[in-house]
């Protein structure tokens, strides 16, 4: 067990408080609790996180682009980033305002992935939507609206082997042109009172799918 990917639980032994958490084993020492300052016991031995098994992707699976439409937030940016390395997106298309992986800042919420996932960056949505297309790409919107279909109802033929999902600007959506020009525009069905998904949130569940369907 390597120590720097070990954890020690702690427990305060104040018993109107027991409060309880995992400390990293190469964090410094800590004897006194953080709630109340008194003192701390180990609880149990110390343990790894539980890894997830890797997968080699299926020979027929789709190739994944993603279009990312003037994203004004530098974390929601990061997070697609460690999701599509983490399902296998091939490449990152960055679009207008959306920041790229020249902005240090990414890496605290990419962790890394910015360095995984090839990017390219674009002036103009519309124009590398256009390119996606004359790639042989089809661009699939993941927006709402009165056209969009339901994505868990998709009927995917697999004739089809290049995908861009499209994702859009937290308040403004997808550009207007860009959505004429889809091939497709899907919704995630919802069933509480908000009406929409965090982007990041849409971009998970739209890439895991088309990936594992």
């Amino acid at each position: 067990m390597k120590k720097d990917l070990s954890f020690q639980t702690k427990e305060c032994t104040n018993k109107n408080c027991r409060f309880r958490f995992p400390l990293m084993q190469s964090e410094a020492v800590i004897n006194t609790c953080p709630k109340c300052e008194s003192p701390l016991t180990d609880i149990g031995a110390p343990y790894d996180r539980h890894s997830v098994q890797k997968e080699d992707p299926s020979p027929d699976s789709f190739e994944i682009h993603v279009l990312l439409d003037n994203i004004r937030s530098l974390y929601n940016v990061g997070s697609v980033f460690r999701t599509a390395e983490s399902v296998g997106v091939q490449k990152l298309h960055l679009c207008g305002m959306t920041t790229t992986p020249d902005n240090p800042r990414l890496a605290k919420t990419a962790i890394g992935a910015e360095a995984l996932v090839a990017w390219e960056y674009h002036n103009n949505g519309l124009d590398a939507a256009k390119m996606l297309q004359e790639q042989g790409f089809s661009l699939w919107a993941i927006e709402g609206g009165e056209e969009a279909t339901p994505l868990f109802g998709l009927n995917i033929s697999r004739d089809n082997q290049r995908i861009a999902l499209v994702i859009g600007n937290e308040l403004a959506g997808i550009d207007p042109e860009i959505m004429e020009i889809s091939e497709r525009i899907l919704y995630i069905p919802m069933q509480g009172s908000k009406e929409s998904l965090n982007l990041t949130v849409a971009f998970g569940i739209a890439a895991y799918y088309l990936r594992y369907i």
